[in-house]
């Protein structure tokens, strides 16, 4: 009788050493986020596009990846013709819609391209990998005004990732991050 007394006071602490411990291991488990979601979807990032401009000069195109890592090779965001049109501003937004570059002289020199900072082997300091938001305008968003999606990809930290939809490459255009050669 005085063996089962001592097992019904083990028994609760027992169970409850062992609920406790079970739980913890929730706590633990995160969730994976695709940090290139969306980013070569084609999609507007701040409301609809305007076009009322005359872009005879050249049309304004601006690239859905880019891969800054110091090798030569699609290393600035690149938006074609833009210096063509006087009076214009370049704005590059994080995902959280933070400003993390501005120019009004896009592509001038290189202190007016994106990224500023500093590139090589390990990425851009200060920039991790992922997906950010442009919004380009020529003289007034009533004028011009596009924005969009574009992936940064270092390739740092190494994952396997396909952007067979983004298609940033010219024909004869090669860079080894995104075509693995």
């Amino acid at each position: 009788m005085k063996k089962l007394k001592q097992l019904t006071l083990y028994i609760p602490i027992l169970l409850l050493t062992f609920t406790f411990t079970s739980c913890g291991d929730d706590d633990e488990t995160s969730e994976v986020v695709d940090v290139f979601s969306g980013c070569c979807s084609g999609l507007t990032a701040f409301g609809e596009d305007v076009d009322n401009l005359d872009q005879s000069q050249g049309e304004i195109i601006a690239d859905n990846i880019f891969t800054p890592n110091g090798d030569g090779n699609n290393d600035y965001f690149p938006i074609e013709n833009i210096e063509l049109y006087n009076n214009h501003e370049v704005t590059i937004y994080s995902i959280d819609d933070e400003v993390i570059f501005q120019s009004t002289d896009y592509g001038s020199d290189f202190n007016n391209l994106f990224p500023v900072q500093t590139q090589g082997q390990f990425g851009v300091d200060g920039l991790a990998d992922g997906t950010y938001k442009y919004k380009i305008v020529v003289e007034n968003e009533q004028t011009f005004k596009k924005s969009g999606l574009f992936c940064l990809f270092t390739n740092n930290p190494s994952i396997e990732q396909n952007f067979a939809e983004c298609d940033p490459l010219q024909p004869g255009e090669f860079d080894q991050i995104l075509t693995g050669f």
